[in-house]
């Protein structure tokens, strides 16, 4: 159900500039993990954390080599720090459309990445306590007061002492295998009356007019989603989220379909901006999926080299329109729930 209450996507100010960033490590606070659990859930991970893997010229997390498929170097958190932007000009300017009230409390940020989705909604809610987890410490130090990060895995069973008013996440969709998981954990962490809101992408890439079955860029998106399946992530799982918080038991549901342009191509203005960072960020999003394909398509990475060569031409072609569809939900855990 389309959220009818939801004001249009208006245009927006030109982004900033995105600079290349390297963030020193995030204080991390352990206070946030229930006491008895906190050693024996957070240990592992935490050692793995700072032992970066290096591969294919990126670095990766260490932790569980199938747990998340983006690398976690410079180029990537410059990358992640574009996705934001485009995130913010798709919701005109907003960080969230659940309708939270502006004197929240607890809230967390599952997947928070290099944390700046945190950061923002810390600064704008000052009462509020804010918690960021991520597999990779890459989190500036520069924090509010109100802002804390956790180095965690959101597929492993979630561990703090108390529940939250709002749990958010996006762009998870190479990372989490068990979708319906992840909802029972968000409902069994939610106070009763609280909110969840999730925005994901879904593979393959979408074009405007014909396109050959075989144009690189298409392909491309097709083997990224049958790579993905060979590791039991499915890249279309957004499609069902509405059955699965259904089934959890969440009520209010709404749904919000996003479009992501790729290139300047559109002739609205608001599109036509947002595509050209968009186009960047496909841009480097392409190049670290040699991961991806050795492992599960045992393409080797020169294979890889010389496609991805072919599929920035493609997505580069000024004949070609395509766009990125994404599903973005935000639902309610009923007040009478426990």
């Amino acid at each position: 159900m389309t959220d009818e209450h939801a004001a249009p996507l208006a245009d927006t100010p030109d982004a900033p500039p995105v600079t290349q960033h390297e963030a020193p490590a995030a204080q991390y606070d352990d206070s946030t993990f229930g006491e008895s659990d906190r050693t024996t859930i957070s240990t592992s991970i935490k050692s793995s954390a700072q032992s970066f893997q290096f591969v294919h010229g990126r670095r990766w997390h260490a932790f569980e080599e199938n747990s998340y498929w983006l690398p976690n170097d410079d180029i990537e958190i410059n990358r992640l720090e574009l996705q934001h932007i485009c995130w913010k000009i798709s919701l005109n300017g907003r960080l969230y459309l659940a309708p939270i009230p502006d004197d929240v409390h607890h809230i967390i940020d599952i997947g928070t990445g290099t944390g700046q989705w945190a950061i923002e909604f810390a600064d704008s809610h000052p009462s509020a306590s804010v918690i960021g987890t991520d597999l990779s410490p890459i989190q500036p130090s520069w924090l509010p007061t109100n802002c804390n990060f956790l180095i965690d895995d959101a597929e492993e069973e979630w561990v703090y002492d108390h529940k939250f008013d709002f749990i958010h996440s996006r762009m998870l969709t190479l990372g989490i295998h068990n979708w319906p998981r992840y909802f029972q954990q968000t409902w069994n962490w939610l106070k009763p009356g609280g909110w969840m809101e999730v925005q994901e992408v879904v593979f393959p890439v979408c074009h405007e007019g014909d396109v050959d079955a075989e144009a690189p860029m298409l392909k491309w998106s097709q083997y990224v989603r049958d790579a993905a399946a060979a590791d039991n992530i499915d890249t279309q799982a957004s499609t069902k989220f509405r059955k699965y918080l259904e089934d959890q038991g969440f009520v209010n549901i709404h749904w919000r379909p996003v479009k992501w342009p790729v290139g300047a191509w559109s002739e609205k203005e608001h599109e036509k901006r947002l595509g050209k960072l968009v186009d960047e960020n496909t841009d480097r999003f392409v190049p670290p999926m040699v991961k991806l394909f050795t492992k599960w398509l045992d393409w080797t990475p020169e294979q890889y080299a010389e496609f991805a060569t072919k599929v920035t031409a493609d997505q580069k072609d000024p004949e070609r329109k395509y766009y990125w569809m994404f599903n973005l939900y935000y639902a309610q855990k009923p007040e009478a729930a426990e």
